[in-house]
């Protein structure tokens, strides 16, 4: 996959990125093998709490369609979940609220225990229990970027257990944007 990205789009080690235009990104992001790769990746890698499942988790998705999608796979991928695992949490869904203040509960893992967002929970949301943001969309605003990145900055003591508490998270970048900020530090003027 890396070689075939190369290949449409430049190698960034060789002179940095070739502009990707809107229809080659979504074709990528809209692929069943890029997302079930996606999924798979943060399930077998992320960060677990409590047992053998990952722990809260939020995928920041490009679209409502996206997000939709995004649901769609993991729900053939993971079909033991049924459907509440995972959750889509943007202003589409009637029930957004009731399930944000679901999965920001301080003291107890709810179900969902991933939430697809998009744009709803990149800032202002404190869920001191993420410890696994999923950036499977460019943010080309450096202020946005890193208010994203402090969903996972929330102190949460005694989170793996007694005395144990949340000292780390991890950031699974899929569309090269700490790449991006490497190279543009303030981000690009939005339109």
């Amino acid at each position: 996959e890396k070689k075939e990205w190369e290949e449409k789009f430049g190698d960034p080690e060789e002179g940095g990125l070739e502009s990707i235009d809107g229809a080659a990104l979504n074709a990528w992001l809209f692929n069943a093998n890029t997302v079930d790769k996606v999924l798979s990746y943060l399930v077998e890698n992320g960060i677990k709490v409590g047992g053998e499942s990952v722990g809260k988790s939020i995928i920041f998705a490009k679209s409502h369609k996206h997000a939709l999608y995004i649901e769609d796979r993991f729900n053939i991928l993971y079909p033991e979940y049924s459907g509440k695992f995972l959750r889509v949490i943007d202003n589409y869904e009637p029930r957004a609220q009731n399930l944000l203040e679901t999965y920001c509960l301080k003291d107890e893992d709810k179900n969902p225990m991933i939430a697809v967002s998009v744009d709803m929970m990149d800032t202002g949301v404190d869920a001191p229990r993420v410890v696994n943001l999923v950036f499977f969309k460019a943010v080309y605003s450096k202020t946005k970027f890193w208010q994203m990145v402090g969903r996972g900055t929330r102190i949460r003591p005694d989170l793996f257990g007694p005395k144990k508490n949340k000292e780390n998270f991890y950031i699974f970048d899929f569309c090269e944007n700490l790449e991006f900020f490497d190279e543009n530090p303030e981000g690009v003027e939005g339109t």
